[in-house]
């Protein structure tokens, strides 16, 4: 390799770790342990003082994430499924059709709410789900603080409203950015990180 900007170096090149463009030691400047170019560097010390620096955190990948909402899911559709039991065996006493759909409205209705509050406390206590935990990601800040309870709520009520109206266009962010940020992520100012 050739030192873009001094053709006669090739000695102690290596590439930037933004651009990949090959530089010699005396253009490049280290930076969290990794080599940047003067016009790369500018922009990693902006991204490190926006506290959108991907590189500090360790971003928790995709297949983890969707792990977490699953088990979540699960735990759930047990509480469903025991519901419905109860719904089957309080409506064995009566044949009111309205009534049974009156019911089984109330328990989906029901387990949404409960899911949001048991969510938006999780979050705003731990940062993390009950899913979150087994799957060992948490929810912080983009500087890797530790997330408001403001900021636990309107991320849960905004992905609430996400996975009723729009579940795959929430999620499609997460596979283009390289922060791996969902749409209810970049609007609470979130990321989710690998706490292992």
């Amino acid at each position: 390799m050739i030192c873009r900007n001094h053709v006669d170096v090739e000695e102690g090149v290596q590439p930037c770790a933004r651009c990949g463009e090959p530089y010699c030691s005396d253009c490049l400047v280290i930076l969290h342990g990794r080599p940047y170019c003067a016009v790369c560097k500018t922009e990693k010390l902006l991204d490190v003082q926006s506290g959108s620096d991907s590189a500090v955190l360790p971003l928790a990948n995709i297949g983890r994430r969707f792990a977490a909402i699953f088990i979540d899911r699960i735990l759930f559709g047990f509480v469903a499924v025991a519901g419905f039991l109860l719904l089957a065996l309080f409506m064995t006493t009566k044949n009111d059709p309205a009534m049974i759909g009156f019911g089984i409205l109330g328990i989906f209705g029901g387990l949404y709410l409960c899911l949001i509050a048991y969510e938006g406390l999780m979050l705003a206590s731990r940062g993390q789900t009950l899913g979150k935990m087994a799957m060992k990601i948490r929810v912080v800040r983009p500087d890797g603080t530790p997330i408001t309870t403001g900021q636990a709520w309107g991320r849960t009520l905004l992905r609430g409203i996400m996975i009723s109206f729009l579940f795959l266009l929430n999620y499609i962010p997460a596979f283009v950015t390289k922060e791996r940020t969902c749409l209810h992520d970049l609007v609470a100012n979130t990321r989710v990180v690998s706490i292992d």
